[in-house]
């Protein structure tokens, strides 16, 4: 099967796209980082627990909760155990619970005025309200199952 190559206006749609998102992620993620020393991915898996999760979480179930393969989860879970951020330990035979640690509540505590500072400097503050509705409503047509 023969596939037709994006033309020069689709590339440059697709790249926007991936900018945007790359640009505001990582701007706000240096922002968290040099305020409390927690990465990115940190600050997501922390912020997954201590939100629905209630503090804990199947390891299987945070995985689809971050959109992650388990081989990516289970290395940044690796690294936050050894920092202290989070416990693991078995449910059963077959399950491994991911914890948030007191150390890591505070972490994530400290990083979410940060992160709510950047995120209204780096996006919010740039859009009208009127760009703002038309991101959500592209978000939610991309995110609807075909």
């Amino acid at each position: 099967m023969t596939t037709k190559l994006l033309s020069p206006r689709e590339l440059r749609v697709w790249h926007a796209f991936m900018l945007m998102g790359e640009d505001v992620l990582g701007r706000v993620g240096r922002d968290i980082a040099a305020a409390t020393g927690l990465s990115g991915s940190e600050f997501g898996v922390l912020t997954r627990l201590a939100g629905p999760c209630k503090g804990e979480i199947r390891q299987q179930s945070l995985a689809m909760l971050m959109g992650w393969d388990k081989s990516r989860l289970s290395h940044q879970l690796t690294r936050m155990k050894e920092r202290g951020l989070i416990e693991r330990r078995y449910a059963d035979r077959n399950s491994v619970l991911v914890a948030l640690t007191g150390l890591g509540r505070e972490k994530l505590e400290a990083a979410r005025p940060i992160h709510a500072e950047s995120v209204r400097r780096n996006l919010l503050s740039r859009l009208t309200a009127e760009q703002t509705a038309t991101m959500v409503r592209i978000s939610n047509i991309l995110g609807e199952e075909d």
